[in-house]
């Protein structure tokens, strides 16, 4: 009965262990890296589909700092089918906002903070963008959408017989986490974003004039190609002239004849 007893005390788990291990796995799985603006890191938390959560802050003065999700989380939401702007999901978006105190424009979800960023504090950041991110789970009649560009991609992909895999991560020279939509590698390298934000689209596409080119530094034979459809999205003379300058095809996506030909090219050897 002694030695059972000391047995049982030496099988007794070490808290210094499991701080050490918990403490690895956030050293191994926390990316940080600097960007134009700021700071851009992954934390361990996931979306409800498996792709790590990455956060964006940046420092509007020495003592505030603006933590953002750059639009992914609501993205994530609406790809999967839900309207985000329907009554039920509308609501549920406001209500976990306020819970978290959250702010939203357009597609971004953000945060202002004190600076030094309190850990607490981000940790509950991306919670909230959980939270968030499983209203994909939502039953609510009417709340689909479909996605005509991306149906009409992956048509055309399809119909050459091309695998185009979904949500890859590329490497930029500056950002090293950037998210294309498609990506496929018959012989070229060829990335397809297609936009997903409603309405006027020119400070996304500012954000992506900067990625485009940062792929293109870090991939200089990666053909980039962007599309919208013009029944959603608002493209004025900026975003248009962003999108043209930076990729090897912008435009709507119902112009599969330029699709197929930018298939053609990637197809080459």
């Amino acid at each position: 009965p002694g030695g059972a007893a000391v047995s049982a005390v030496e099988n007794t788990p070490s808290p210094s262990l499991l701080r050490e291990s918990l403490h690895t796995f956030w050293q191994q799985s926390l990316e940080i890296a600097s960007t134009p603006r700021g700071l851009e890191f992954a934390v361990p938390q996931s979306y409800p589909d498996g792709w790590q959560i990455v956060l964006r802050l940046e420092m509007p003065t020495a003592t505030t700092a603006r933590l953002s999700d750059g639009g992914k989380t609501l993205w994530q939401l609406a790809q999967t089918g839900q309207n985000i702007e329907a009554d039920v999901t509308a609501q549920r978006i406001r209500e976990l906002c306020e819970t978290y105190q959250l702010k939203r424009d357009g597609w971004e979800l953000f945060r202002y903070l004190p600076w030094p960023a309190p850990g607490a504090e981000i940790h509950l950041f991306t919670e909230a963008l959980v939270s968030i991110a499983h209203l994909a789970y939502l039953h609510e009649p009417a709340a689909q959408t479909v996605n005509v560009a991306r149906q009409t991609v992956e048509k055309v992909f399809r119909e050459r017989q091309i695998e185009a895999k979904p949500n890859q991560i590329l490497s930029g020279k500056i950002e090293k986490r950037i998210r294309v939509d498609y990506l496929a590698t018959p012989y070229r390298s060829l990335a397809v974003q297609v936009l997903g934000r409603r309405g006027a689209v020119t400070s996304t596409m500012e954000q992506w004039g900067f990625r485009w080119r940062d792929l293109h530094d870090a991939h200089p034979r990666l053909l980039r190609v962007m599309l919208y459809d013009p029944a959603v999205q608002d493209i004025d003379s900026t975003a248009s002239a962003i999108g043209e300058a930076v990729c090897d095809y912008f435009g709507p996506y119902d112009n599969v004849t330029r699709l197929h030909d930018l298939l053609d090219i990637a197809s080459r050897r």
